[in-house]
């Protein structure tokens, strides 16, 4: 099965369930997904980032050896926004590194507290800094306030989202 043909062909569910199932079961053809991802083809990286973070959704520990380059991926410019929202999606599944958590924390605030980002980065990182929140519990205060100036104007999605994480917080 060849990713770059799938996905140059179609942009799908299906396409993305396929390609997620043959990385799971062949953990070395992450690596062919990855190489596409980190591509320089702007449409090639956008659909090759729903499968990279359905991969996390099912086994993260796969993506351990990416994640530095991942979070380089977040700062590149001109880049699709589904890059961005499903790598941050990817992230809310997986355990980092000491060396890279602060890199990650300091992205995901900053997406949090940035109104030009779309919900899904918002409400993704909201729940990326929750979990690190769990280590780290002197973020909880500021991520509490994140979430309390974000609700008043924030989507559905914001809303749902903060409104569960600041139950989770007030516990």
């Amino acid at each position: 099965m060849n990713f770059k043909e799938l996905l140059e062909k179609d942009h799908s569910k299906a396409t993305t369930e396929l390609i997620v199932d043959a990385v799971i079961a062949s953990p070395s053809k992450l690596d062919e997904l990855m190489t596409i991802f980190l591509g320089d083809s702007f449409r090639l990286t956008q659909r090759a980032s729903w499968p990279v973070s359905n991969v996390a959704s099912k086994s993260p520990s796969l993506l351990d050896k990416w994640l530095p380059i991942m979070v380089k991926k977040l700062d590149e410019p001109n880049q699709h926004i589904a890059v961005r929202r499903n790598i941050i999606r990817a992230f809310q599944y997986m355990d980092f590194p000491e060396d890279i958590e602060g890199e990650i924390l300091d992205r995901c605030f900053n997406f949090l507290n940035d109104y030009n980002q779309p919900i899904a980065v918002k409400a993704f990182s909201m729940t990326v800094v929750y979990n690190l929140s769990k280590k780290y519990p002197d973020i909880k205060p500021e991520l509490k306030l994140s979430i309390e100036q974000l609700l008043p104007h924030g989507s559905a999605g914001i809303k749902s989202r903060g409104k569960k994480i600041l139950k989770l917080l007030n516990k």
